[in-house]
């Protein structure tokens, strides 16, 4: 066998897991991780039954088990062993396997945490467990398709974060938890009900993979998230324009709202969310980017000029003290965006535009070809021209632009 072939390195891990747990008696094992995903071509349901039963034994508090996706290897649960470690388990993750809990298994009533991803699970069979979890606290369901309605109920008293992540059949969320206090959705718009809305302060609604998210956050979510205090959304196409009124969100302090993809979006329908966030104290925009010119960039129009860039709604943002937008590019709606910003704001410290793809932790720019790093120029330019001169005095603008070291040696 070729250990420099992948099937060569998943048969080593195999063999070297093996091995390890069958020279331990399970007494005294705290934690048992199996991240066995690169392992797929050779693994078997047999090898994965022997290694839980034997390292699975009262006491344990973490197990996670991490199967290869997209895989021959069909492997089922053994929920007896959540018996065996009723009284220990503290947190639970499962993926890439069928998982089906009873009432048989017990109380669980040290059971925190749960992430089920890619487990083929009903809902009836989900409601088991969380008869038996009385003491979770939080819960993330990723990919898990054979769930279609997904019912939180009211018995999970310590339950604050709830995660659910693309699960396709997936119709009806409802949350009658009464402390979920966070919750991320990603998916398509899709009805959510919570029954105690007056806990929920952070939310994330990513529909970047579909259609709508913007304008169904701001018809739909009011009602359900009327408390929240930090939001987030994420969308790659609108097929409608944002509702110029809408119930406000009177407790929002930071909004981000990312632009995936978004080439031809008017970027001025965005001040429906400002006037319906008072108390905003940061706003975080995700742009286009440097990839294409905006098909109305606004450097297009040579006769153009400042004093035409001006504000046509009436509201104010009198708490709003940070804004940061990310992929600044030369589109005439991003532009009006950011003036009708600098005329209300009446509390503004700090204004970020950044023209460029980013910077990573360590400071360094990320990769630009020719045309991306010639969009960020002309974004620049644009700044000068049309919104520099529309910052007071009191707010610091900080415009990014390409580094010389990396960028305009391309040009």
């Amino acid at each position: 066998m070729d250990e420099g072939t992948e099937y060569g390195r998943a048969k080593k891990l195999v063999d070297i897991i093996h091995t390890i747990v069958n020279n331990h008696s399970g007494t005294g094992v705290k934690t048992l991780k199996l991240l066995l995903r690169p392992c797929g071509s050779v693994i078997t349901g047999n090898q994965l039954d022997n290694w839980l039963q034997a390292a699975v034994k009262p006491g344990i508090a973490e197990l996670a088990m991490d199967l290869p996706l997209n895989s021959d290897l069909s492997f089922n649960f053994p929920c007896s062993l959540l018996s065996c470690a009723a009284s220990s388990l503290q947190s639970l993750s499962l993926s890439s396997c069928a998982f089906c809990p009873t009432l048989m298994i017990g109380c669980l009533g040290n059971l925190r945490k749960v992430c089920p991803r890619a487990v083929r699970i009903t809902e009836e069979e989900l409601g088991c467990l969380f008869f038996c979890a009385i003491s979770l606290e939080k819960l993330e369901v990723s990919q898990c398709d054979g769930i279609t309605c997904l019912k939180i109920p009211s018995h999970l008293q310590q339950l604050s974060f709830l995660q659910v992540f693309l699960c396709r059949n997936l119709r009806v969320v409802e949350i009658y938890a009464p402390k979920v206090s966070t919750f991320s959705f990603t998916g398509p718009p899709t009805k959510i009900s919570i029954s105690n809305s007056s806990q929920m302060k952070n939310m994330t609604m990513d529909g970047q993979f579909y259609c709508g998210m913007f304008h169904h956050t701001l018809t739909k979510l009011h009602s359900i998230a009327s408390n929240l205090q930090t939001l987030v959304l994420l969308s790659s196409k609108e097929a409608f324009g944002l509702p110029a009124q809408t119930d406000k969100f009177l407790h929002l302090r930071r909004l981000k709202i990312s632009c995936v993809g978004m080439e031809c979006f008017d970027f001025f329908s965005l001040v429906s969310f400002l006037r319906v966030c008072p108390a905003l104290e940061h706003f975080f925009l995700s742009a286009c980017g440097p990839y294409v010119v905006p098909q109305d960039s606004n450097l297009e129009d040579s006769g153009a000029d400042s004093s035409q860039i001006s504000s046509v709604t009436d509201f104010h943002l009198d708490n709003l003290k940070k804004v940061s937008i990310i992929g600044f590019c030369s589109s005439r709606s991003l532009i009006k965006l950011t003036c009708q910003i600098l005329k209300t704001s009446s509390s503004l410290q700090c204004i970020v535009l950044d023209t460029t793809r980013g910077y990573d932790n360590s400071g360094i720019c990320r990769n630009m070809d020719k045309k991306a790093v010639m969009e960020s120029l002309r974004s620049a330019e644009a700044i000068k021209r049309y919104v520099k001169g529309k910052v007071p005095s009191r707010v610091k603008l900080e415009v990014l632009e390409p580094c010389t070291r990396c960028h305009l040696s391309k040009l």
